[in-house]
């Protein structure tokens, strides 16, 4: 009898180092040619300032990251619709494939942890690109990114937010951040939460036995170990799914705050589990 699809391990999905190799030789063409590009695009429409760069980087993020996601082999699924009155778009955090996935999905502007702004290539990009960079050790950072964030959002841009605090095992969703709600709550910003799943490796449904083969979480692998590992496997299937748009009462209130950011942790949650009520595009 075969064995249980529950049972189905990594050695079943035939890891190939060859694929390992295209993957990155892909990327490597990718970063090459089409990153150095964007970045220049980028660049000129900063200096005619910060709406001019954000109406570029809405229509260069979701081609940049396409392009990873081809060279990946990641395929991206998007379910249900993304609202155009929505301002900030709040998800899930499982992988570092998540920026991906979500970049494909809602197309604005990334809230990035600190140490990406000193990457070879993707940190110039991204601070040309207006990411906010955050150092959850520091107070002070958070307090400086929850600004840069509601300039942004005044600015027009769409803002990608995972505020749980790291990556999580994708089982649950981790209890969110309040304080990166707080301009948000007091301007009373346009929320639409989403929820990032990963559902298959090749053709074979993605179980919490293979899920840690995705999701990079602590305690894991060093990241090269787990990408190397991850590379060698068959495509990847992710979806993204869109939930209804929520609008805060403008408040500075505390409590309204932490609620909010529980109302939106909720939805998120709830999403990791059921499709009920969602329209599939």
């Amino acid at each position: 009898m075969p064995e249980p699809l529950r049972h189905t391990s990594a050695a079943t999905l035939g890891p190939n180092p060859a694929r390992a190799v295209l993957r990155v030789l892909s990327l490597l063409l990718v970063s090459l040619f089409l990153l150095p590009l964007c970045t220049l695009i980028v660049g000129a429409a900063a200096l005619c300032g910060p709406a001019a760069r954000t109406r570029v980087v809405v229509v260069l993020t979701p081609l940049v990251l396409g392009s990873f996601a081809l060279a990946l082999w990641l395929r991206v699924r998007v379910v249900g619709r993304r609202d155009p009155e929505a301002r900030l778009f709040v998800g899930n955090h499982i992988s570092y494939l998540d920026i991906i996935t979500a970049g494909i999905g809602a197309a604005g502007v990334f809230v990035s942890r600190h140490d990406v702004r000193d990457w070879p290539l993707i940190g110039l990009f991204a601070r040309l690109a207006g990411t906010v960079f955050l150092d959850r050790r520091s107070l002070r950072s958070a307090v400086a990114s929850a600004e840069a964030m509601a300039e942004r959002l005044e600015h027009g841009a769409r803002v990608i937010l995972f505020p749980e605090g790291g990556t999580s095992s994708g089982e649950t969703v981790e209890p969110f951040k309040p304080f990166l709600f707080g301009g948000v709550v007091a301007r009373g910003v346009a929320v639409q939460p989403f929820t990032i799943r990963y559902t298959h490796l090749g053709s074979t449904p993605i179980t919490p036995t293979l899920r840690p083969l995705v999701a990079w979480y602590d305690p894991a692998p060093p990241f090269h170990v787990h990408a190397w590992r991850l590379l060698k496997l068959p495509s990847l299937r992710a979806e993204i799914t869109f939930h209804p748009t929520t609008r805060p009462v403008p408040s500075t209130d505390r409590d309204s705050v932490r609620r909010f950011s529980e109302e939106v942790w909720h939805t998120v949650s709830d999403g990791l589990h059921t499709d009920a009520g969602i329209h599939r595009t």
